[in-house]
């Protein structure tokens, strides 16, 4: 047996028996990830090398990836499943080929039933770090009251309801959707304000957003809502501008709430 399968293995079997009691596992092993490899590609002893995949695998440290997809090929299944499941846990580029590619020759029902876990783990992975991309329209051609200021300030609006999300991102690069593996999401924020009128003799102002959210690049329409408003308004110019730039936020408001709801839906 060599000196660095030997050393290996007392690393293995120390880490194996302190393990439950470390608190900073991670930061205190890390460096050990290269040990742990080696005893899991060339310990003699399968219990050893199951030690190493399940500890490479609760280490958490991606550099274990290659070794772990490697030990895919062991000749126990003990080893060939406990595998598996760290890749489950580590993820990264290679490991769902690997497990798929494992998965079409692997004839042992335990070994076969652990690469559908792991390959549903990283399914899961996936979804948790999809991202959303968000473009919004221009909400042009609606009624004349509807001015750029106003129009600016629904769009602000939105976003602001919309910022309380972490995993969207607003962009006006549409090339960029749906590029790299993790899957991405773009959809199109749009609409118009349909109505805004002053009401003389009560002094009233109410307003009126039709919105629709479409994906993108495809722009097939998959949501639409409206939200309206009514607020009280002054005489002076003043007061009325004051009161359509509340209704519409207002109205803003009521339609940012439905558009959490939604993405919320899609893993945001």
């Amino acid at each position: 047996m060599s000196v660095a399968v030997s050393r290996s293995r007392v690393l293995v079997a120390l880490l194996a028996t302190v393990f439950t009691v470390l608190v900073a596992v991670r930061v205190g092993w890390a460096g050990k990830v290269e040990d742990l490899s080696k005893a899991l590609l060339a310990d003699p002893s399968f219990k050893v090398r199951v030690q190493a995949a399940l500890l490479l695998g609760k280490l958490g440290d991606k550099t274990g990836t290659n070794a772990l997809i490697k030990a895919l090929d062991d000749e126990d299944k003990s080893v060939r499943a406990m595998a598996a499941q760290s890749l489950g846990k580590l993820g990264g580029a290679s490991a769902a080929p690997a497990l798929k590619a494992l998965l079409g020759r692997e004839h042992d029902s335990f070994v076969a039933t652990q690469i559908k876990i792991a390959l549903s783990a990283l399914e899961d992975q996936d979804v948790k770090d999809r991202k959303i991309f968000v473009t919004i329209g221009p909400f042009s051609g609606g009624v004349k009251l509807a001015d750029a200021s106003l129009l600016a300030l629904l769009q602000t609006s939105l976003r602001q309801s919309l910022q309380k999300l972490p995993k969207l991102t607003f962009t006006t690069d549409t090339t960029a959707k749906g590029r790299g593996r993790t899957p991405q999401l773009g959809f199109l924020i749009d609409g118009n304000v349909s109505r805004l009128e002053e009401v003389f003799g009560i002094g009233e102002t109410s307003c009126e957003i039709k919105l629709m959210v479409a994906r993108w690049p495809s722009k097939s329409i998959i949501l639409w809502t409206s939200a309206g408003a009514a607020v009280q308004a002054g005489r002076r110019d003043a007061d009325k501008l004051n009161a359509r730039r509340e209704c519409i936020e207002a109205s803003a408001g009521q339609l940012g709430d439905s558009l959490l709801e939604f993405f919320r839906s899609q893993g945001g």
